[in-house]
């Protein structure tokens, strides 16, 4: 996954990986939180949060706090994708 990361935000070098790394597990656990342990990795709204997570993490970096600098739209789309999936899940009984 860190090579799509860094993919997504436009990175070729190696100087941030460890960093990377650290934002996909808090990522992960963020999701795990939001959506409920256990969810599908591989949903491609799953996938689409985490790099969006990542993304927020990493451009934010230092700054004490997210600047808001996702439009209104990615926004909504990111909250309906965990309400999504953490409805999915309870349908099927997880």
């Amino acid at each position: 996954m860190l090579e799509r990361i860094k993919a997504y935000l436009g990175i070729d070098w190696p100087d941030d990986d460890a960093l990377l790394q650290t934002m996909e597990q808090a990522a992960y656990a963020y999701l795990d939180g939001a959506i409920g342990e256990g969810f599908d990795r591989n949903d491609p709204r799953a996938q689409m949060l985490l790099l969006q997570i990542v993304a927020d993490l990493y451009n934010d970096r230092g700054t004490g706090e997210l600047s808001g600098k996702v439009s209104t739209g990615t926004r909504r789309m990111v909250d309906n994708f965990m309400l999504q999936l953490r409805l999915e899940r309870g349908r099927h009984g997880v």
